[in-house]
């Protein structure tokens, strides 16, 4: 049995026993103040998407992006948090979205310029810079790049360069991942496609980027979801030119766009019997330079939430959280892996969603030594509402830092019966 076919039988109770070094001393903390609203318009996706940040903090100011519906469409809404005063900004609209699909990704350059790119599902991208380092409240105008493009990734390179890759979708062939570049004072530019499906039609991906501590490793982790969900595949990899070429793990150069055969595969699965089905939250890279993925494993009996890092050059050792979950909150089961992030102290933090019956809150699990030992937050406590879902946790995305205990914002309230339903969901802070 090779590596890849090992990794596809992990099922059930062997899932939790193939874990390696979770925790057994996982203790709650003490939550944190009450959230704080700061919308009562958010759409059924206001939140999302994990892979796309949405919290940028320079100096003693964290900015903040999420989704609004409103009667006449979907806004993309920015506000900022004066951390000295502890007061917020008034809401600004930055611009339209398409349906609840088209909320923003969110980074910052090195002269505190904030930028965003926003609007598609299955369009072309929107992108808006600030008019003023450090400050929310005017933008450029709005500039548009790319075609038949969904659900943004956003970075910044050490020269001020921006980075984004998006779903690209095909009529009549198979959905890609391509990257975008746009170096300072220039327009976009495409650098190339870098993940394709194997197979026609709906493809998904949640591929999420981050950058080593130098500023000169790209890393990248993604979900290929493909052939309606019979082929799941967790994989990475990993680029030092600047995304033009790939690689595994180990190093070995990845030929053209990665495929579920040629990208370094953490788990292979898929939503059929006798298979896992998969679900990836973003990537992290430690101080030493090695990557730290989360994802989600379930089946109809078992969900668990794995840490992903390296062991050797091209094996992966794997944490298992659900159970850490479950000695304090028992009736509850883990659900979507969300975010990972290490903040500047080399502590991690990891928000999920967990669900009961007709309930969802949300979990932030933080661990001073990478996974080991845990402690465990319900950050949503405070909020009445049944469903607290999507949350978005502040990482850095090139030129800003996570220092102490990152802010995160969700979704209070329901997910609509499609991608246009207008609704009035809270959008929280904490």
């Amino acid at each position: 049995m090779d590596r890849r076919e090992a990794l596809g039988v992990l099922t059930g109770a062997h899932l939790l026993a193939a874990m390696e070094g979770a925790s057994l001393l996982a203790k709650p903390s003490r939550a944190p103040q009450r959230p704080t609203q700061i919308s009562a318009h958010g759409s059924g996706r206001a939140t999302a998407y994990a892979e796309a940040n949405k919290i940028v903090t320079v100096e003693h100011q964290t900015h903040v992006t999420w989704l609004d519906s409103m009667a006449d469409g979907f806004r993309v809404m920015v506000r900022t948090l004066n951390r000295q005063t502890r007061r917020w900004s008034d809401s600004v609209v930055a611009g339209p979205a398409h349906d609840n699909h088209g909320g923003a990704s969110l980074t910052v350059d090195s002269r505190g310029y904030l930028h965003l790119v926003y609007f598609p599902h299955h369009h072309a991208f929107r992108y808006r810079r600030s008019l003023r380092p450090n400050d929310t409240s005017t933008w450029t105008p709005e500039i548009q790049f790319g075609e038949k493009l969904t659900y943004p990734t956003l970075v910044c390179g050490a020269d001020d360069t921006l980075y984004l890759t998006a779903r690209r979708s095909w009529q009549d062939k198979p959905w890609t991942v391509e990257m975008w570049q746009k170096p300072m004072g220039k327009t976009w530019e495409p650098v190339g496609t870098i993940l394709s499906s194997q197979s026609k039609g709906y493809s998904h991906f949640q591929e999420s980027l981050a950058w080593d501590t130098r500023h000169r490793v790209l890393h990248l982790s993604c979900r290929f979801h493909e052939n309606r969900g019979a082929t799941e595949v967790v994989g990475y990899m990993k680029s030092d030119d600047m995304g033009r070429t790939w690689q595994r793990r180990d190093g070995t150069v990845i030929a053209g766009p990665a495929t579920t055969e040629t990208i370094d595969a953490i788990a292979v699965g898929g939503r059929s019997e006798g298979k896992l089905s998969h679900k990836c939250g973003t990537i992290a890279v430690d101080s030493d330079g090695h990557p730290l993925i989360v994802y989600s494993a379930s089946n109809g009996s078992t969900n668990e939430m794995i840490v992903a890092t390296p062991r050797g050059p091209s094996g992966w050792k794997r944490h298992g959280l659900a159970a850490d979950m479950s000695q304090h909150w028992p009736k509850w089961r883990i659900g979507p892996a969300a975010e990972v992030v290490i903040n500047r102290q080399g502590t991690m933090y990891i928000s999920a969603t967990m669900g009961q019956e007709d309930r969802n809150d949300i979990v932030l699990i933080k661990s001073r030594d990478l996974g080991h030992t845990l402690s465990i937050e319900r950050p949503a406590s405070g909020v009445t509402q049944k469903k607290k879902w999507l949350p978005n946790l502040e990482r850095p995305t090139g030129h800003h830092h996570v220092d102490g205990r990152p802010g995160l914002i969700f979704t209070a309230g329901v997910r609509g019966e499609g991608n246009k339903d207008v609704l009035a969901n809270q959008v929280f802070w904490t």
